[in-house]
Protein backbone atom coordinates (compact mmCIF):
# COMPACT_ATOMS: atom_id res chain seq x y z
CA UNK A 1 0.00 0.00 0.00
CA UNK A 2 1.42 3.47 -0.89
CA UNK A 3 2.64 5.67 1.90
CA UNK A 4 0.64 8.75 2.77
CA UNK A 5 2.14 12.12 1.88
CA UNK A 6 2.24 13.09 5.54
CA UNK A 7 4.85 10.35 6.02
CA UNK A 8 7.06 11.89 3.31
CA UNK A 9 8.69 15.04 4.72
CA UNK A 10 10.29 16.10 1.39
CA UNK A 11 6.98 16.00 -0.48
CA UNK A 12 5.18 17.75 2.39
CA UNK A 13 7.71 20.59 2.33
CA UNK A 14 7.46 20.90 -1.49
CA UNK A 15 3.66 21.08 -1.29
CA UNK A 16 3.83 23.73 1.44
CA UNK A 17 6.21 25.85 -0.64
CA UNK A 18 4.05 25.45 -3.76
CA UNK A 19 0.94 26.41 -1.84
CA UNK A 20 2.65 29.45 -0.33
CA UNK A 21 3.98 30.53 -3.75
CA UNK A 22 0.54 30.18 -5.33
CA UNK A 23 -1.11 32.10 -2.49
CA UNK A 24 1.46 34.90 -2.77
CA UNK A 25 1.01 35.11 -6.55
CA UNK A 26 -2.78 35.21 -6.20
CA UNK A 27 -2.59 37.92 -3.53
CA UNK A 28 -0.25 39.99 -5.72
CA UNK A 29 -2.56 39.64 -8.71
CA UNK A 30 -5.56 40.74 -6.66
CA UNK A 31 -3.66 43.65 -5.10
CA UNK A 32 -2.47 44.98 -8.46
CA UNK A 33 -5.87 44.66 -10.07
CA UNK A 34 -4.87 41.91 -12.49
CA UNK A 35 -8.48 40.77 -12.50
CA UNK A 36 -9.88 44.26 -13.02
CA UNK A 37 -11.25 45.61 -16.28
CA UNK A 38 -8.96 45.37 -19.27
CA UNK A 39 -8.18 48.97 -20.22
CA UNK A 40 -7.32 47.91 -23.77
CA UNK A 41 -10.70 46.23 -24.30
CA UNK A 42 -12.90 48.14 -26.74
CA UNK A 43 -16.52 47.66 -27.57
CA UNK A 44 -17.54 47.86 -31.24
CA UNK A 45 -19.20 51.15 -30.31
CA UNK A 46 -18.97 53.12 -27.09
CA UNK A 47 -22.44 53.49 -25.59
CA UNK A 48 -24.19 56.85 -25.68
CA UNK A 49 -23.38 58.54 -22.34
CA UNK A 50 -26.34 60.92 -22.09
CA UNK A 51 -30.07 60.76 -21.42
CA UNK A 52 -30.93 63.60 -23.78
CA UNK A 53 -30.75 64.26 -27.50
CA UNK A 54 -27.85 66.61 -28.24
CA UNK A 55 -29.68 68.11 -31.20
CA UNK A 56 -33.00 69.03 -29.58
CA UNK A 57 -32.21 68.76 -25.88
CA UNK A 58 -35.24 66.48 -25.40
CA UNK A 59 -35.07 63.55 -22.98
CA UNK A 60 -34.65 60.33 -24.93
CA UNK A 61 -37.82 58.27 -25.12
CA UNK A 62 -40.22 61.19 -24.78
CA UNK A 63 -40.87 61.24 -28.53
CA UNK A 64 -40.99 57.49 -29.06
CA UNK A 65 -38.02 55.16 -29.35
CA UNK A 66 -34.68 56.88 -29.73
CA UNK A 67 -33.00 56.83 -33.13
CA UNK A 68 -29.76 54.92 -32.58
CA UNK A 69 -26.84 55.15 -34.99
CA UNK A 70 -23.11 54.66 -34.91
CA UNK A 71 -20.63 57.30 -35.98
CA UNK A 72 -17.09 55.92 -36.04
CA UNK A 73 -16.76 54.00 -32.76
CA UNK A 74 -19.41 56.05 -30.94
CA UNK A 75 -23.09 55.21 -30.55
CA UNK A 76 -25.31 58.27 -31.00
CA UNK A 77 -28.92 58.52 -29.86
CA UNK A 78 -31.36 61.10 -31.13
CA UNK A 79 -34.88 61.72 -29.88
CA UNK A 80 -36.49 61.48 -33.32
CA UNK A 81 -35.87 61.03 -37.05
CA UNK A 82 -36.06 64.76 -37.75
CA UNK A 83 -32.98 65.36 -35.56
CA UNK A 84 -30.93 63.13 -37.87
CA UNK A 85 -30.82 65.88 -40.53
CA UNK A 86 -29.48 68.41 -38.04
CA UNK A 87 -26.99 65.86 -36.71
CA UNK A 88 -25.72 65.22 -40.25
CA UNK A 89 -25.19 68.96 -40.76
CA UNK A 90 -22.82 69.27 -37.77
CA UNK A 91 -21.62 65.82 -36.68
CA UNK A 92 -18.33 67.16 -35.31
CA UNK A 93 -20.04 69.45 -32.82
CA UNK A 94 -22.36 66.72 -31.56
CA UNK A 95 -19.53 64.20 -31.29
CA UNK A 96 -17.43 66.76 -29.39
CA UNK A 97 -20.27 67.12 -26.87
CA UNK A 98 -20.42 63.33 -26.50
CA UNK A 99 -16.65 63.20 -25.92
CA UNK A 100 -17.01 65.89 -23.26
CA UNK A 101 -19.82 63.90 -21.60
CA UNK A 102 -17.56 60.83 -21.36
CA UNK A 103 -15.31 62.75 -18.96
CA UNK A 104 -18.10 62.49 -16.37
CA UNK A 105 -18.71 58.76 -16.81
CA UNK A 106 -17.23 56.33 -14.29
CA UNK A 107 -15.26 53.64 -16.17
CA UNK A 108 -16.26 50.00 -16.02
CA UNK A 109 -14.42 48.38 -13.07
CA UNK A 110 -15.02 44.68 -13.78
CA UNK A 111 -13.17 42.21 -16.02
CA UNK A 112 -16.27 40.32 -17.18
CA UNK A 113 -19.95 40.87 -17.86
CA UNK A 114 -21.69 42.66 -14.99
CA UNK A 115 -24.61 40.20 -15.20
CA UNK A 116 -23.06 36.79 -15.97
CA UNK A 117 -19.39 37.41 -15.09
CA UNK A 118 -18.56 35.83 -18.47
CA UNK A 119 -15.49 36.99 -20.38
CA UNK A 120 -16.22 39.89 -22.73
CA UNK A 121 -15.81 39.17 -26.44
CA UNK A 122 -15.41 42.45 -28.39
CA UNK A 123 -17.38 41.02 -31.32
CA UNK A 124 -20.46 40.33 -29.15
CA UNK A 125 -20.17 42.64 -26.13
CA UNK A 126 -22.46 45.63 -25.72
CA UNK A 127 -22.36 48.62 -23.42
CA UNK A 128 -24.73 51.00 -21.70
CA UNK A 129 -24.29 54.11 -19.58
CA UNK A 130 -26.66 54.41 -16.62
CA UNK A 131 -26.48 57.12 -13.96
CA UNK A 132 -22.99 58.15 -15.03
CA UNK A 133 -21.59 54.60 -14.96
CA UNK A 134 -20.42 52.55 -17.94
CA UNK A 135 -21.70 48.98 -17.93
CA UNK A 136 -20.55 46.16 -20.20
CA UNK A 137 -22.38 42.98 -21.10
CA UNK A 138 -21.25 39.79 -22.84
CA UNK A 139 -24.42 39.76 -24.95
CA UNK A 140 -27.77 41.46 -25.54
CA UNK A 141 -29.52 38.86 -23.38
CA UNK A 142 -27.56 40.02 -20.33
CA UNK A 143 -28.44 43.62 -21.20
CA UNK A 144 -32.12 42.63 -20.97
CA UNK A 145 -31.50 40.96 -17.58
CA UNK A 146 -29.72 44.11 -16.41
CA UNK A 147 -32.74 46.25 -17.26
CA UNK A 148 -34.97 43.98 -15.15
CA UNK A 149 -32.97 44.70 -11.97
CA UNK A 150 -30.75 47.72 -12.64
CA UNK A 151 -30.31 48.58 -8.94
CA UNK A 152 -28.71 45.19 -8.23
CA UNK A 153 -26.05 45.73 -10.90
CA UNK A 154 -25.45 49.37 -10.01
CA UNK A 155 -24.66 48.13 -6.50
CA UNK A 156 -22.27 45.50 -7.94
CA UNK A 157 -20.58 48.22 -10.03
CA UNK A 158 -20.21 50.56 -7.05
CA UNK A 159 -18.74 47.80 -4.85
CA UNK A 160 -16.20 46.87 -7.54
CA UNK A 161 -15.28 50.51 -8.14
CA UNK A 162 -14.82 51.05 -4.39
CA UNK A 163 -12.49 48.03 -4.13
CA UNK A 164 -10.51 49.27 -7.11
CA UNK A 165 -9.89 52.74 -5.68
Amino acid sequence: MPRALSNTPVLDETMKRSTLAFTAALAAALATGAFAADKTFKLKAKPYPLETCLVSGEKLGTMGDAVVLTEGDQEVQLCCKSCKKDFDKDKKAVLAKIDAAWKNVKPYPLAGCVVSDEKLDPSKAVGLVVDGREFRFCCKSCLKDFKKDTAKFVKKFDEAAKKKS
